[in-house]
């Protein structure tokens, strides 16, 4: 990821020049804030998976995601379009539209599949805390 920054944003954070790469259809540019980013490791599958969202500008999102085991690695990069009852997701060179009960359902079933890997990756931390203070 190239990234510069160009001024500020109402005094808050600054506003970036960011592309993002992306494996899976053309990289995606955006002038916009960062919002949130998350950075984490799976000790099961030895994944290092580094998340980061922005707001554009025009008041569109757009999100990187990359994950790497070793020496290989995936990116990908979505620009998320909201409108009042579905938004508009691309990934650089295809645009799928969902209404926002579809996306739901979807993410529902996403975080029920997740739960049990979830479970075992929270055992994992606590076990981890309680290992550093023996």
């Amino acid at each position: 990821m190239s990234k510069r920054t160009v001024g500020g944003y109402d005094g808050g954070d600054p506003i970036l020049n960011v592309t993002l790469p992306n494996d899976f259809g053309e990289d995606i540019a955006v002038t916009g804030q960062l919002i949130g980013e998350e950075m984490y490791f799976d000790d099961g599958t030895g994944m290092l998976t580094m998340e980061k969202l922005y707001r554009a500008q025009d008041d569109k999102l757009v999100y990187g995601i990359i994950s790497a085991i070793g020496h290989a690695r995936e990116r990908r990069a979505y620009r998320v379009e909201e409108g009042e009852d579905s938004c508009i997701v691309t990934n650089g060179s295809l645009s799928l539209e969902f209404n926002y009960d579809q996306l739901f359902e979807l993410l529902a079933v996403a975080l029920e599949s997740e739960k049990e890997a979830a479970g075992a990756q929270v055992s994992e931390q606590v076990r981890r805390k309680l290992a550093v203070n023996e």
